[in-house]
């Protein structure tokens, strides 16, 4: 015997009672309550009346259908209820369908009375009446709108969808350059491989973006659903991390965009016409300054218009355009200066390095060599962390392919600081001897010496220093030194000597004072210096001492030593000026300015004069 389940029975209950549900609507019944819109009532009887299998072939039933959804279409928004207005219109479009190939002149005859929507007067005949054409127009229109709807709401929603996916990576990047690098100029100096990469995207979905949204607006043109006109305006990113930070709903009617693209192709053929230009600029240049140093290192032998001193102006501003602290600056000011140490101390490079009668050269040498060294030592000593992983990130191609990294650089400053250790115990040495040689101008024979620095901190050397106390000093165009004051060893005299750039005495000649005086406990004395004709050098003496019969003498000789003339002489105070006239050959001593001795009526001379001869008047 055949035993059926109680759920299936259940089921077939559910079914033929459905049926029965079905059977017993009558579409007469439910139009009135479709045709005043009641759909709350109407709808739900509508669909048990289709339900039936025999009430498929219902013409107006699946128009009353078609346009109750068409309805709800009419109510939806195109972007807000995506969804359903693309269900409710695929709906109507079926329903519709339906209907237009059931409606004929046999439906219209027979049930007119539910087609008085489309009664009207016939315009050529005249006649009132519901005509087939009307009917198939009206329904074949309804079936291309909905059909609009459904073949164009989706590729709104999806090209929107699109649009918002990549607008949504465009701002994601350019917020996460804004959050890791803080500055545009961080941005443009750190920029490596994967963000020109990242570039190059947001500018390719940034124009997507603009002609997909050409689609969405004729897609939504195509549905004619009202209520949704989209607009998109890019507003301009003028300053970074300022703006285009906020975000934007694509779903909005009038959308207002960060112009992301235009943002992007502007960084990107900056950062490659500038920056990326700069840093090439960069590594050519740290192969210059390696190049000059192996040269230097080897036999080759450079002038010093060969070598180079400074960076290039145009390559050190564009650094400092991008960087406030460029590490490349630091390196190559160690490259430049150890270059020029180089060149310097290397006799093959300088031979004057081993020449040592020229005290001058050799002071000069040693105090720019221990520049030199501070400068090195200066620069080696910023090669720490954090700021060399900071220079490793904006300039990979010089840290990473010329030093090897971090641990290359730290190794050079360890190197510099080594190689400025061991150049200062070399040269320090030197510098304080040469210092101490150029205060003094020695006989040939040692015998006898000269301090030539005559005054310390303002106030005159100490007078046991040596037997001649120097008053006064002047160099020549050869380096050689004059020197003029007073000879304690030889009696109460006075000196002038000429002294080679060796400090080596050439030589000194005393003069009698011829009653000038000064007082030896306190030494109120003064020199100086004084124009002299072609080939000679002339100076004067200026003593304090009350009891001084002549409180001034002048003295000129030739370069070779051979006296002109001595002339001690009455002074009413030190000279405020002396001249020379070089066309008399006269020796002019002020005592007052040129402006005082316009309106000057006093006893004292204003002034004194030594003619060619040597003669005071």
């Amino acid at each position: 015997m055949l035993t059926i389940r109680k759920p299936i029975l259940t089921l077939v209950f559910a079914l033929v009672a459905l049926s029965s549900l079905a059977q017993r609507i009558k579409y007469k019944d439910v139009y009135p309550m479709l045709e005043v819109k009641n759909y709350d009532a109407a709808i739900p009887m509508l669909r048990q009346f289709l339900s039936d299998d025999k009430n498929d072939d219902h013409a107006n039933a699946h128009l009353q259908m078609g346009m109750y959804y068409e309805g709800k279409v009419a109510n939806y928004h195109l972007i807000e209820d995506s969804t359903a207005i693309i269900s409710a219109a695929d709906s109507a479009l079926f329903y519709f369908e339906k209907a237009s190939k059931l409606i004929d002149d046999k439906e219209l005859r027979k049930n007119d009375e539910y087609y008085q929507m489309y009664y009207r007067r016939d315009l050529r005949t005249g006649d009132f009446g519901i005509k087939l054409s009307d009917v198939q127009l009206d329904v074949e229109n309804k079936i291309k709108a909905t059909r609009a709807i459904v073949e164009n709401a989706g590729e709104v929603y999806q090209t929107l969808f699109t649009i918002n996916k990549n607008y949504g990576f465009c701002h994601d990047a350019y917020a996460s350059f804004v959050s890791r690098y803080r500055t545009k100029k961080n941005f443009y100096i750190r920029c490596n491989q994967d963000q020109l990469d990242t570039l190059e995207l947001i500018i390719s979905k940034m124009s997507f973006i603009e002609s997909d949204f050409k689609k969405v607006r004729d897609a939504v043109s195509l549905t004619g659903v009202k209520g949704y006109s989209p607009e998109l305006e890019f507003m301009p990113i003028y300053e970074f991390g300022i703006d285009g930070v906020s975000e934007v709903n694509f779903f909005a009617n009038d959308v207002k965009a960060w112009d992301f693209g235009n943002w992007a192709d502007e960084s990107l053929k900056d950062i490659e016409r500038n920056v990326l230009t700069m840093k090439k600029a960069v590594v050519h240049f740290e192969h210059k300054l390696k190049a000059e140093h192996e040269q230097l290192e080897g036999l080759a032998t450079l002038t010093p218009d060969q070598l180079t001193l400074s960076i290039d102006n145009e390559l050190l501003a564009s650094m400092h355009e991008h960087d406030t602290e460029p590490l490349p600056e630091k390196l190559f000011n160690i490259w430049i200066n150890r270059n020029i140490y180089t060149y310097l101390t290397k006799p093959l490079q300088n031979p004057r390095v081993e020449d040592e009668s020229n005290v001058d050269y050799q002071l000069m040498l040693t105090d720019s060599i221990m520049s030199i060294l501070d400068k090195i030592e200066k620069d080696a000593s910023t090669l720490k962390e954090p700021y060399i992983t900071e220079g490793r990130h904006k300039y990979p191609a010089l840290v990473d392919g010329e030093y090897g990294g971090d641990f290359g650089l730290i190794k050079l400053r360890q190197q510099m600081e080594s190689f400025v250790d061991q150049g200062r115990v070399k040269w320090e040495e030197k510098n304080d001897l040469f210092k101490e040689r150029s205060k003094w101008g020695v006989s040939p024979d040692g015998a006898d010496s000269l301090y030539l620095a005559a005054s310390v901190d303002s106030l005159s050397a100490p007078r046991y220093l040596s037997d001649y106390y120097v008053l006064a000093t002047m160099r020549d165009d050869s380096a050689n030194i004059y020197a003029v004051g007073l000879d304690f060893k030889n009696g109460d005299k006075g000196f002038l000597a000429m002294i080679d750039k060796g400090r080596i005495i050439q030589w000194k000649k005393e003069f009698n004072l011829n009653g000038f005086k000064y007082d030896k406990s306190n030494l109120l004395v003064f020199g100086e210096f004084i124009p002299a004709q072609e080939g000679n050098v002339a100076a004067y003496m200026f003593s304090l001492a009350d009891a001084s019969t002549s409180s001034m003498i002048a003295v000129s000789y030739d370069k070779n030593g051979t006296k002109n003339w001595v002339n001690p002489m009455d002074a009413p105070r030190k000279p405020v000026s002396v001249k020379l006239n070089d066309i008399v050959k006269e020796t002019i001593f002020y005592f007052i300015t040129e402006e005082e001795l316009e309106t000057y009526v006093g006893d004292d001379p204003p002034y004194k004069v030594i003619d060619r001869t040597g003669n005071v008047r």
